[in-house]
């Protein structure tokens, strides 16, 4: 009797076992986002919004991705079904359902507080927010081939090269991805285009020059 006791137990214990490492067991659930040897690590810390390109251009389509912790799996769940929904709030007064990602266009400048909040019906909600810096390219710079003063107007550009007493030219536009192109004309010299993206702020822009002495030349153009 004995005997049959201790395996009886044995038996209950493996059982008990089993269910435990199927997920039915009560307090035992996977490692989480912030656990050593969780899925849902990321570069970027869960609750931020990253946006892209870094430099938001006013008129121009800005991605914005989410980066929030995905729920655990729970009996009977399907973890890679995730959050159910995403609500994007891009504090500019307008909103949308939408996924982890999604794009939007900012019609004024400014400093937007974004928020998204993915909902799941087994996990509730968690939300992520970024304060989105929204510049325009209106303003001087200055990088290799001199000071030029620029003004946006819509996603045209149009102004002056100030380091010449003649008058020098700057005509250009700005693509709905947020690629800014203008060309500097001046007198007596060739004209030289520049292609690039805005830096953080709209602060820089950096890109690559074509000219008659320049073939995708690096350039660097500095605010101020």
């Amino acid at each position: 009797m004995l005997d049959r006791s201790r395996m009886q137990a044995v038996v209950a214990a493996a059982v008990s076992l089993a269910l435990i490492a199927a997920g039915c067991g009560s307090g035992s659930s996977p490692a989480g986002p912030s656990e050593p040897g969780g899925s849902f690590n990321n570069e970027f810390p869960s609750g931020v919004i990253q946006i892209a390109p870094a430099g938001a251009i006013v008129g121009t389509w800005v991605s914005l991705q989410s980066h929030i912790a995905k729920p655990p799996a729970h009996y009977g769940s399907d973890p890679s079904q995730g959050f159910e929904s995403y609500y994007w709030d891009f504090g500019d007064g307008t909103s949308a359902m939408g996924g982890e990602s999604t794009s939007h266009v900012y019609a004024t400048e400014g400093t937007f507080f974004a928020s998204v909040v993915a909902s799941s019906s087994e996990t509730g909600s968690q939300q992520a927010t970024s304060n989105i810096h929204v510049g325009s390219v209106t303003g001087r710079w200055s990088g290799d081939y001199g000071r030029v003063s620029i003004t946006q107007d819509g996603l045209e550009l149009r102004g002056r090269y100030l380091d010449d007493p003649r008058e020098g030219v700057v005509e250009g536009r700005v693509s709905m991805a947020g690629t800014v192109t203008l060309t500097i004309t001046r007198p007596g010299l060739d004209p030289v285009t520049f292609t690039g993206t805005a830096g953080p702020d709209v602060m820089t822009l950096v890109g690559t020059a074509k000219g008659h002495d320049a073939v995708d030349r690096p350039w660097k153009l500095t605010r101020g």
